[in-house]
């Protein structure tokens, strides 16, 4: 069965970060001792800046970033594997999460280096429409 292990991860400027990671649900109680590498939620993680050149020309959407963490819970290889089709928040999204920190896989009760993927979202802070008029009291 595949187990999704979600982790919301909010920032309070117009950037916000959702960690995805994904793996096998142990099939038995004798494996119940697996879990699937995840951000280290006991930890801050620094939300990626949005990029001047992004906000300039109206750009935003979800970058993928697969990390490979190793038994110690250290990024040891990345790579993007879904583009935002922006690379200035491409690279501002893999610049933020080489940053942070994750919990390593375990099998059988011991870390292990594992896959698991990110997910940086990109959106443009909302704005009142033109034209609008907020009233005002006397």
């Amino acid at each position: 069965m595949l187990q999704l292990r979600w982790q919301f991860i909010l920032s309070a400027g117009s950037v916000c970060a959702l960690a995805l990671s994904t793996a096998m649900a142990p099939a038995s109680a004798e494996n119940a001792r697996e879990s699937p590498a995840h951000v280290d939620a006991s930890r801050a993680h620094p939300q990626p800046p949005y990029p001047d050149s992004a906000l300039a020309n109206g750009e935003q959407g979800d970058v993928l970033v697969g990390v490979y963490v190793g038994p110690s819970g250290h990024i040891e290889k990345f790579r993007v594997a879904r583009s935002s089709g922006f690379g200035d928040l491409d690279d501002a999204a893999v610049e933020s999460v080489l940053g942070w920190r994750f919990v390593p896989a375990t099998r059988d009760g011991n870390p292990v280096p594992d896959w698991t993927t990110v997910r940086v979202v990109f959106q443009l802070p909302q704005q009142p429409p033109s034209g609008s008029v907020t009233p005002t009291s006397n």
